[in-house]
């Protein structure tokens, strides 16, 4: 069995839920570990370390690649 790795920590669960997303859409299997917990109490999240988006080890190089793509640069300035 191949094991999980945390590729990107998160305060907010909207933001995490974003970036399970874009993953899910690019075909990783990936899944969030403490958002409960954090939405608890946000407090926790210190604790815990937040919410973790976990993929699978072998996952996890293009994962980081996919969620380090930065698309501001096609955002209208006019909106």
């Amino acid at each position: 069995m191949n094991s999980l790795v945390t590729v990107a920590t998160f305060d907010f669960l909207p933001l995490a839920e974003i970036a399970r997303g874009r993953l899910l859409v690019e075909g990783i299997d990936c899944q969030l570990a403490d958002q409960h917990l954090v939405q608890t109490d946000w407090l926790y999240s210190i604790a815990v370390g937040g919410i973790k988006l976990q993929v699978a080890a072998v996952d996890a190089p293009r994962a980081r690649a996919i969620l380090d793509q930065d698309f501001s640069d096609m955002l209208d300035s006019e909106a």
